[in-house]
């Protein structure tokens, strides 16, 4: 018994000790905005259902700086995710897309997208937003947060068949459920763009 739980004790010190050193590696990660980035008018522009994309664009935007709009529904899904996953599957296969508030993207060199993944896609308020700007001149960015599946190459398809611009970088994929990112995590992935 001691053996077991003095094993089970140096066990677990060995992951504090790995969890506090990469803890240190994030916190030192500084940001050096990429030139992607530089002297450019920056919008970031999320739908969120449950919070979780919202906290993304936010802590996204206090990084890289420039505006930040939230895509409202005319008509709001209802709270039950059961109900809501029901009639987005049925809105899916019939091509609809909802009515969202405009967003001007016209004064913006960067636009930056996050959306929530709905059945392994884009969700809905995001694809009438990608479908309704003209992003011909625009570098888009897009991040999703999901807690289903994802399937990414699938979901990048969808961005290009949407939207006239071939400036498309690098997307950020967050699995939702655990741990949210951090502030570090999100500069290690622009410092990548």
């Amino acid at each position: 018994m001691k053996f077991i739980l003095g094993t089970a004790l140096i066990i677990f010190f060995i992951l504090l000790i790995a969890a506090i050193c990469k803890f240190n590696e994030l916190k030192n990660i500084k940001y050096n905005s990429p030139q992607v980035l530089t002297n450019k008018k920056i919008l970031t522009v999320y739908y969120s259902n449950g919070g979780h994309t919202k906290e993304v664009a936010q802590k996204l935007s206090s990084i890289v700086g420039g505006d930040i709009k939230e895509i409202q529904l005319n008509e709001q899904y209802p709270n039950n995710m059961f109900t809501m996953s029901k009639i987005v599957r049925k809105q899916m296969k019939q091509g609809y897309l909802p009515e969202i508030n405009d967003i001007d993207i016209s004064n913006y060199d960067i636009v930056f997208v996050g959306s929530p993944i709905w059945n392994f896609s884009i969700s809905l308020p995001i694809k009438t937003f990608l479908k309704n700007n003209n992003f011909g001149n625009k570098t888009l960015i897009p991040f999703f947060t999901y807690s289903g599946g994802a399937n990414k190459n699938k979901i990048i398809n969808e961005i290009q068949d949407l939207v006239n611009t071939n400036d498309i970088k690098k997307s950020l994929f967050m699995f939702e459920n655990g741990i949210f990112l951090t502030k570090e995590q999100l500069i290690k992935w622009l410092n990548n763009i």
